[in-house]
């Protein structure tokens, strides 16, 4: 026979589902502690970053503004430099024409008078007027004897008369050496 006993209770037993699910439970809070926590970090280092991103563009445009300054120095040194140049020049080149004029000068007979004089810097044209041929001729052996003149060539003579004075015209080219002197 098979023996029933109703009076007896059966004991519950704690079932392991309820610590897994705690467990589990712990593990989530845990990980969302700690993303919380990378979070917060990285959120830090972004701020962080910004901060010297804004130092830095503010320290570029400060820089910017120099360099426009800068720039602007160096386009009014260059200017400055051009004028220091051209002043350079006139005075090198008023010391040629000084010399070029001087020995013209020196170079003309008494009966010789210049018309025309053109000075390029490196060649003389000079027209003019004289009563007697023979100064023509002595005009270009003195220029030759200058030593600044050197190809001197006679270009024309012509003569005319005027209020019955014969008068010769006269145009010579040279070319100008000023290092030789």
């Amino acid at each position: 026979m098979i023996r029933v006993n109703l009076l007896k209770s059966k004991k519950r037993q704690f079932r392991p589902v309820y610590l897994e699910l705690l467990l589990f439970l712990m593990i989530i809070g845990g990980l969302v502690f700690s993303f919380n926590l990378v979070v917060q970090g990285l959120n830090s280092k972004i701020q962080l970053i910004e901060t010297e991103i804004d130092k830095l563009n503010n320290e570029f445009n400060k820089l910017q503004k120099v360099k426009r300054e800068v720039d602007a120095f160096k386009s009014q040194k260059e200017e400055l430099q051009n004028k220091i140049n051209i002043v350079k020049n006139l005075k090198q080149d008023q010391k040629g024409y000084y010399k070029v004029l001087t020995d013209l000068e020196k170079s003309m007979p008494e009966d010789v008078w210049i018309a025309t004089f053109n000075y390029n810097g490196s060649s003389v044209d000079i027209s003019g007027s004289s009563l007697r041929t023979a100064s023509v001729n002595e005009f270009i052996i003195n220029l030759y004897r200058s030593k600044i003149f050197t190809n001197v060539n006679l270009k024309v003579v012509r003569k005319k008369t005027v209020e019955n004075i014969d008068i010769n015209d006269f145009s010579i080219t040279a070319d100008v050496r000023l290092d030789g002197v």
